[in-house]
């Protein structure tokens, strides 16, 4: 969409004197239809960053998501005809209009630590960093438990704020794994235990030796 409404501008298609009070991110599909994006909710968090005001126009399938933003001015449209109807408007009842979102929170059904028989110790120990916001680590062998306790341990934490809530659902809506419906659940996963590092945080060439060898 963004290239699109480029294109149309500079050749004088669509009025451009509001264009500069907007960002733009979409898929443009070949009927004109606005299909949904990853990462809606980053955008739309950087829309706001250091100060920032401007308007965020962005498919319908992802108004919701990024409209979590509380301050941000989210206008989701459909087509690029609507976008482009939006600029051309001479009445604000042609204009797109701004969308609200009030997420409700769900009653979290976190696995419960009544599951877990015995490790007393240990659960005291997870109750003890829940309580004073420490890191825990939960080292043993193969089947000790480890997963089964740390899968519980979101339990005991308190419901997440606002901010806490953004930065993860921002992190989700990345890679597209983020659902309305899970807005301040705190996120879980489990990788195997055989995965390796690159696996677990990423890895590739070393940009720096590739200028190197350049």
């Amino acid at each position: 969409m963004p290239i699109a409404l480029g294109i149309l501008a500079a050749s004088h298609q669509i009025p451009t004197a509001r264009l500069h009070q907007y960002e733009f991110a979409g898929e443009l599909s070949l009927s004109g239809e606005l299909r949904p994006i990853r990462g809606a909710l980053a955008m739309s968090l950087a829309t706001r960053r250091d100060g920032g005001h401007r308007a965020f126009i962005l498919p319908q399938a992802n108004a919701d998501e990024a409209a979590l933003v509380a301050s941000a001015a989210i206008y989701p449209a459909s087509s690029l005809l609507q976008v482009c109807g939006h600029f051309a408007a001479r009445s604000a009842d042609a204009m797109l209009s701004r969308h609200e979102s009030m997420p409700q929170v769900q009653p979290s059904d976190y696995a419960d630590f009544a599951d877990v028989k015995g490790q007393r110790l240990v659960k005291r120990a997870l109750e003890v960093a829940a309580a004073g916001n420490h890191s825990i680590l939960l080292v043993g062998p193969p089947g000790a438990g480890k997963t089964m306790l740390a899968a519980r341990f979101a339990g005991l934490l308190p419901v997440m704020t606002d901010e806490e809530a953004l930065e993860a659902a921002a992190v989700q809506s990345l890679t597209g794994g983020f659902r309305i419906e899970h807005w301040k659940r705190r996120p879980f996963r489990s990788p195997h235990h055989t995965s390796s590092g690159a696996a677990l945080v990423g890895g590739g060439c070393d940009f720096r030796k590739l200028l190197r060898h350049a």
